[in-house]
């Protein structure tokens, strides 16, 4: 076992890892995942998964346990190898969602302790402090298809859940379908944003006038002003910016269906 202290160390030892293991195990929440599959990217290794972060979307997604004793106990077997898409963008992976804007301030605000004490709901403070970042006038191009709107949101989705695994984000999203899906948020007035809130709440985004979905492989994101990035919960810099899938590029170990 290695242990890291930042994002560029977990990649990088798992690049090592992965050029004489048949399976890479990442400990850690969904951002460390993500730093992990970048390090196996490429290479004929399996991800593996220990739960330990705040949220473990990418690994409840994928029906992982949340116990470690459990998790561990899947690696051991019996187990099964699921293909699945992988998101890229400027060198790293991700496996669940990027974003652009309201969900990027998000993360960066949210307290480490906090989200080792509460989980998820540590991310309700900075959540109302994101609220008040103004939209831009947001410039995307989709597979050659063009969409300009004042957003203060733009997700780029390769898993389609937030939070727990049953709050879907968008009907019609996963991981293995060859595709991302863009989804763009037009809400500016309160009363819109109340109305997108009330959609997501229902799982029903797929019914508010409000958001704008593409399907794509080949995404840019250029913003006026630059909105922030975030891959898998964590801050990658800011607009302009590039995503693209690889179609079935990692193998992931999760319990056998």
């Amino acid at each position: 076992m290695v242990v890291v202290s930042s994002s560029d160390e977990a990649t990088e030892a798992a690049r090592v890892a992965a050029k004489g293991s048949d399976v890479v195990v990442a400990i850690g929440g969904d951002g460390t995942v993500a730093d992990v599959a970048t390090g196996v990217y490429g290479s004929s290794a399996a991800l593996g998964i220990v739960p330990a972060g705040s949220t473990n979307i990418t690994a409840r997604t994928l029906g992982i346990p949340r116990s470690a004793t459990s998790a561990i106990g899947l690696l051991a077997g019996p187990n099964w190898r699921r293909t699945i898409d992988v998101g890229r963008s400027e060198g790293r992976s991700f496996l669940h969602i990027a974003g652009a804007g309201f969900d990027a301030a998000l993360f960066k605000g949210a307290d480490p302790q906090w989200k080792r004490r509460f989980g998820w709901l540590a991310y309700l403070p900075s959540a109302v402090s994101a609220l008040r970042l103004p939209p831009s006038r947001v410039r995307i191009d989709a597979d050659g298809t063009a969409i300009e709107a004042d957003s203060a949101l733009v997700l780029v989705a390769n898993g389609g859940s937030a939070v727990t695994p049953g709050f879907r984000i968008y009907p019609g999203i996963a991981v293995d379908d060859g595709w991302l899906d863009v989804l763009v948020f037009t809400a500016v007035s309160p009363v819109e944003i109340a109305g997108t809130l009330a959609s997501a709440g229902r799982l029903r985004l797929d019914l508010s006038p409000h958001v704008v979905r593409k399907k794509a492989r080949q995404v840019r994101i250029e913003a006026e002003p630059n909105l922030p990035i975030q891959l898998d919960g964590d801050p990658r810099g800011s607009t302009p910016r590039e995503f693209h899938l690889e179609p079935a590029a990692l193998q992931v170990i999760v319990p056998v269906p």
